[in-house]
């Protein structure tokens, strides 16, 4: 019996279950019927046993990790060593301009900007670089500040500043971990351990990485002692720069790579890098219904693509399941047709080309080069 069949024979204990069983062992020459003394008397009693049924329930739910749920799934994962994932703060890149377009140097550590809208994120500056841009922290956690880039405008006063911009999301954020995510995290059934300097502990030590949101791990890459970290960002793009160094300072730090001194054990040589993006157009004839329109359901149809590819990439650090080592992924014509011809409205599709060529495609995963899937152009009309 499962968790979940015990909690459902138990909540079946409910009012009518308790009072006709507490009325069966009354005798028939008293008078039953709703509104009666004994029913009046046996029905509160009904009432309380078959709320601490509900309650009994939920107990037996929130034991097990497979049906607990909120913080009881958060008592669960600390008892297996680990905790749920924070939302964090999106850290952007901005720079600084006078009225002649020239970068300024009196915008300081603290000081305080705010994107424009109704609703307005506000970062605070962080670290001011050599080029005189900055690198601002959101002051909300969660992905909001993820998807904006453009003007911002200073909350400290600030009276040589002429043109303040967002240019890049340096390191996306991300949201609470969910209960899902959780739940599979404590159940899977890798048995690798994490010890001295294996990919398992490479992978666990960027897992407690806020800002990387997926990994690859190359050992001997370039020689004994030699690991190479091929990261995505939380948004499972290709980590920024900014990203890069702050991974790298975090693993074997730069001025004393090898030494131990990050969190590499000692002679490991870590080199720390981003994936190749792969644009892959996408070529396909749609027809839709005839009550419909091309022009609108074009967004859904490139928002179902997108999602498809956002799927490959969340594969993208899953070991090759043929060798059991290495990664492997590839971009299947009939997947994205799959995907295309879920959106409502869409009655059929030719097999889509992919870069066009009629073939799926095998992206490459060596010591040398590893690739992570994008859409490129699409034309629906092909």
């Amino acid at each position: 019996m499962t968790p979940e069949d015990l909690a459902s024979k138990i909540e079946k204990q409910n009012f009518e279950f308790y009072l006709s069983r507490m009325m069966a062992k009354v005798p028939d020459d008293i008078d039953k019927r709703q509104g009666s003394i004994i029913y009046d008397a046996l029905a509160p009693a009904a009432m309380v046993m078959a709320q601490q049924s509900l309650k009994l329930s939920n107990i037996v739910k929130e034991t097990y990790i497979k049906t607990a749920d909120n913080e009881f799934l958060d008592y669960r994962a600390v008892e297996h060593g680990t905790t749920r994932q924070m939302a964090t703060s999106a850290q952007v890149k901005a720079e600084f301009l006078d009225s002649k377009g020239n970068p300024i140097n009196n915008v300081e550590i603290g000081d305080r900007f705010a994107s424009l809208g109704d609703n307005p994120v506000f970062y605070r500056v962080t670290k001011i670089n050599d080029d005189l841009t900055g690198i601002l922290e959101a002051e909300e956690v969660g992905t909001r500040p993820n998807g904006y880039l453009g003007q911002i405008l200073p909350v400290t006063p600030n009276d040589i500043l002429s043109w303040a911009e967002i240019t890049e999301v340096s390191i996306p954020a991300k949201d609470n971990e969910t209960d899902e995510h959780l739940r599979n995290r404590l159940l899977s059934t890798d048995s690798w351990i994490a010890y001295g300097g294996n990919i398992a502990d490479y992978l666990d030590m960027l897992s407690k990485i806020s800002a990387v949101g997926s990994a690859q791990v190359y050992p001997v890459w370039n020689g004994g002692g030699t690991v190479k970290l091929v990261i995505l960002d939380n948004d499972l793009m290709p980590a920024t720069e900014t990203l890069l160094k702050q991974v790298k300072e975090d693993i074997d730090p730069i001025d004393s790579e090898s030494l131990g001194y990050g969190l590499a054990p000692i002679d490991h040589n870590v080199t720390v890098v981003a994936p190749e993006p792969v644009k892959i157009d996408i070529s396909t004839k749609i027809e839709v219904d005839t009550q419909m329109n091309i022009d609108t359901l074009e967004p859904k149809i490139l928002e179902a693509i997108e999602d498809y590819f956002k799927l490959r990439r969340v594969a993208w650090s899953s070991i090759n399941k043929v060798t059991g080592r290495g990664y492997a992924l590839t971009i299947y014509r009939s997947q994205i047709l799959s995907s295309i011809m879920k959106v409502d409205g869409v009655v059929n599709a030719s097999i889509p080309k992919l870069n066009g060529v009629d073939d799926d495609i095998a992206l490459i995963f060596n010591d040398d080069l590893s690739q992570l899937p994008v859409v490129g152009e699409v034309n629906l009309n092909g």
